[in-house]
């Protein structure tokens, strides 16, 4: 009986080695050892600019800081004024030529006001409608959905980046070290991650200053943080999975 339990003890003891020398060398494999895993193509996906539609309808491209690093509305107000420059001589003489319509109009004006016209003022503000929070929130939708198709079409670049260079590493029978890819990959995803973060957080800080500046609550635009939280997670469960195939 002594045998056997001292056979059992001998047993788990080398099972617990065997399985603290797996882990270790997990551990090694894919958190701390260094692997060069410099990528130009990976890093021009990473890296990519966004761009967004905004709630005038124009459009902006934000590099990974979030910065703007070409806006197009400027590009066409200034292709406009430089038009509007070339035809000036045309422009002034429209603009002469419409104040003196103005002029005779206002003298006919004064005539027929003269004569007894009782036609009341139109209110230049009355046609306007109150911004809502449901219409503020509406005019940034474009922006997000934007946004969440251009993270998702970079993470499914960097999968088929993946796919091709394990391919070819097979192809050319080369060993296939798996805390490489790993390393590689994951850390492209989460610095892909942080760059759509920071675009998404910048998006976000504008609903909540329009909310505000028409007398709403920010946290009004708190849908918006949700809904994104939760799509990013469920990329991050989809990457894996897109990875083997599945």
């Amino acid at each position: 009986m002594k045998k056997k339990r001292k056979k059992l003890k001998i047993f788990l003891l080398v099972s617990l080695v065997i399985i603290l020398g797996a882990v270790g060398y997990l551990l090694y494999e894919f958190k701390f050892k260094t692997y060069d895993v410099a990528d130009d193509e990976v890093s021009e996906i990473v890296e990519d600019p966004y761009v967004l539609e905004l709630p005038d309808g124009s459009k902006i491209t934000m590099d990974k800081d979030g910065n703007v690093v070409e806006d197009y509305s400027s590009t066409q107000t200034a292709s406009n004024e430089s038009t509007s420059t070339t035809d000036g001589g045309s422009s002034e003489q429209i603009a002469t030529s419409g104040q003196g319509s103005s002029t005779d109009s206002n003298d006919t004006s004064t005539t027929e006001g003269s004569a007894g016209s009782t036609t009341p003022p139109v209110s230049s503000g009355s046609s306007q409608t109150e911004p809502t929070v449901g219409s503020i929130k509406e005019k940034y939708i474009p922006a997000f959905t934007a946004l969440e198709g251009q993270a998702d079409a970079k993470i499914n670049a960097l999968i088929g980046r993946a796919k091709t260079e394990y391919t070819n590493k097979k192809a050319n029978g080369e060993g296939i070290d798996f805390g490489y890819f790993y390393n590689k990959y994951m850390a492209a995803a989460e610095g892909l991650e942080a760059n759509t973060d920071t675009i998404f957080n910048g998006v976000l800080a504008a609903v909540e200053k329009d909310l505000e500046a028409n007398g709403f609550d920010k946290s009004y635009a708190k849908s918006f943080k949700d809904e994104y939280e939760a799509t990013k997670k469920a990329r991050r469960d989809s990457i894996l999975s897109k990875a083997l195939g599945r």
